[in-house]
């Protein structure tokens, strides 16, 4: 299974390394959100203007000159000083980008180099500090079983650090099933669903926004599909589908071992069993990439035998 190492507190690849979250900052940087062509066989979706949205933002009024476009009078400024004033306007060169990333319980389970949870938690860093690197606003949300950290979108390192450590936090309370937060914020009474974390994404982000939403998807639905579409209308969105290689191929038939690096189970497989997983996997993938199409998003599969490093830098590298 995974290796374990005396020296340390925590089991290698069960949970995140801080020290490897924060170092990723140096390979990171190479990484191009905006400006990648889409790998065959790797994306579903156009590749998409970098300043989608508004495409001019707000710079400063000045006084009105002959041949300036009426419509851009600032009428409040002009009623208060009595001279006409106008407002000039520059072409958006930054944009927010949102990261949505999964670390329930469905995520803490892992039968390669590391558990999907683990490697969830580098994608979104290694996609926060491309987005520092490249001037962008960073924010997100870092979903919990009974807890999410909501982080609004900033230009300036203290929010990607921010992000990572309630990234890093919530990875360490894995398995946290029989949990509930401990912070000063009202606990949750329900598990948190893919569906809440879309709707909350609607209310809390503006249009033109880049998301990379980074998750199994286990429990993606219907409704989520609504939500998905609804927020494809004004964003562009990234899906970034971590799974397990024994997930897709189970053993035909016998005993399966299981660990969480502490507790070992097993379990026994029959071929009626593996055939009927296999044909609901296969449908719950196929529904995913269909709403992944409607909402016009980039759709990306990528497995726990491969590291974040690898997987970004095909995605967006030079």
């Amino acid at each position: 299974m995974l290796s374990t190492s005396k020296q340390e507190t925590k089991p290698s690849g069960i949970y995140s390394d801080l020290s490897v979250l924060l170092r990723s900052r140096f390979w990171a940087k190479n990484l191009k959100l905006f400006s990648r062509q889409a790998a065959r066989g790797m994306l579903l979706g156009e590749t998409r203007s970098r300043f989608r949205g508004r495409g001019m933002e707000f710079e400063e009024v000045r006084l009105y000159q002959a041949g300036d476009d009426i419509r851009s009078i600032d009428w409040r400024v002009t009623a208060r000083t009595g001279s006409t004033y106008t407002k000039l306007f520059c072409e958006e060169h930054e944009r927010p980008v949102h990261i949505i990333v999964d670390q329930r319980s469905s995520l803490f389970f892992g039968s390669q180099t590391q558990f999907k949870s683990v490697l969830a938690a580098e994608l979104a860093t290694g996609i926060a500090w491309a987005a520092l690197a490249g001037s962008d606003r960073i924010g997100g949300q870092v979903i919990g079983d009974y807890q999410e950290c909501d982080i609004r979108a900033k230009r300036n390192k203290q929010a990607a650090l921010r992000f990572i450590h309630d990234l890093n936090t919530l990875n360490h309370r894995l398995p946290n099933k029989q949990q509930r937060s401990q912070t000063s914020e009202p606990s949750h009474t329900e598990l948190n669903t893919m569906t809440d974390s879309l709707r909350e994404c609607r209310r809390i982000t503006r249009p033109g926004t880049a998301i990379f939403i980074i998750s199994d998807f286990h429990d993606f639905d219907e409704t989520s599909t609504k939500q998905l579409v609804n927020l494809g209308k004004h964003t562009d969105i990234s899906l970034i589908h971590v799974v397990d290689p024994l997930e897709e191929n189970l053993p035909l038939a016998g005993a399966v071992s299981i660990s969480n690096g502490q507790q070992r189970a097993a379990l026994q497989l029959g071929s009626n069993l593996v055939n009927h997983y296999q044909q609901q996997l296969s449908k719950h993938t196929e529904e995913l990439v269909r709403a992944a199409v409607s909402a016009r998003a980039h759709y990306t599969k990528t497995t726990t035998a491969r590291t974040a490093r690898q997987c970004l830098s095909e995605i967006f590298g030079k």
